[in-house]
């Protein structure tokens, strides 16, 4: 009965310590997005997003066709005559709204799936590198003119200097041309931004009364960085968590463009490689066109949204 007892007073204790150090991250965001929400701009851009991850979410209910499907069927004689690519049809011969590619697939079909590979690369390559560059910026910011900060600014001076496209060709050319190289080859370079900006917001935020405080009163430095400084500069990863991702669909389109993607999945820019290859680029708009304002459109709504997000950060900064 005592253990029970005990228990009990254990849990409600755990559950109040867990509020209390989420407490900062939430009073954080919720401030972030009230004052996003005026932007309309960003609002924009965040409805974008939303309407490609639902058409990504439910491709298979929403594509008129499966991936598989051909116009015509499996018939190499109609693309011999002609008949392919094919224009839009809306039911005479069949029913292809964005027409189709050279081999008879649906270019609206195409274009419903690749956006699970744009959103998954834009995504994983953001959030990894944030994940990357926000905890080491914090840590050569905290720790500035020791050691560890001199280590983690000669790194990041090297990776500056090298090239952001062919670094990427060739890590994914050396390890292999799939969708995680592919990932990891872009955040091999994208971190970069993310710590040498945050370093310089903790370099701010070290000179404030509240972090003297908190140094006065014994707090750990891992205490200090956890509850003080990663709360206050969330919104500015927030920022280049929306840039790395919009940056990383181009890349993915432009090394898909040069034959470097993952052709066992379909993406906007194997599209655009395909009709370059097949030599449609002059002839057939509709295969063309579409595959290019999708990568435009899911950019832009990223880059809308980190706008917006250094609006809140920085009120007179955009004006």
């Amino acid at each position: 009965m005592a253990a029970e007892t005990a228990d009990a007073d254990t849990e409600p204790g755990t559950q109040s310590q867990l509020r209390e150090r989420l407490y900062p991250f939430a009073v954080g965001v919720r401030r972030t997005w009230d004052q996003f929400t005026e932007s309309r701009l960003g609002v924009t851009g965040l409805f974008i997003i939303a309407a490609i991850s639902f058409v990504a979410i439910f491709a298979p209910y929403i594509a008129p066709h499966p991936l598989e499907w051909q116009a015509f069927g499996n018939n190499p004689t109609f693309q011999q005559a002609g008949q392919l690519p094919h224009p839009p049809a809306f039911g005479d011969p069949f029913f292809a709204p964005l027409g189709t590619d050279s081999l008879g697939h649906g270019i609206l079909t195409q274009l419903i799936y690749g956006s699970r590979t744009a959103l998954f690369i834009g995504l994983a390559a953001g959030v990894l590198s944030s994940l990357v560059g926000v905890p080491l910026g914090i840590i050569s910011g905290f720790y500035s003119n020791t050691w560890v900060d001199e280590g983690i600014q000669r790194v990041v001076d090297v990776m500056y200097g090298l090239p952001f496209l062919p670094l990427v060709i060739v890590l994914v050319f050396i390890n292999g041309v799939t969708t995680t190289n592919i990932i990891l080859g872009i955040v091999a370079k994208s971190w970069l931004n993310n710590a040498i900006v945050i370093r310089g917001q903790v370099l701010s935020l070290s000179k404030r009364p509240f972090i003297e405080a908190a140094e006065a009163s014994g707090a750990s430095d891992f205490r200090i960085m956890w509850r003080h400084i990663l709360p206050n500069v969330l919104p500015l990863g927030f920022i280049y968590l929306a840039q790395d991702a919009a940056f990383a669909i181009l890349i993915q389109a432009s090394l898909a463009f040069l034959g470097l993607a993952d052709f066992t999945q379909v993406s906007w820019g194997t599209m655009l490689q395909w009709i370059q290859v097949e030599g449609y680029i002059y002839t057939a708009p509709w295969w063309l066109i579409p595959p290019g304002l999708m990568i435009a459109l899911l950019a832009a709504s990223f880059y809308f949204i980190g706008y917006s997000l250094e609006d809140v950060m920085n009120p007179g900064g955009n004006s």
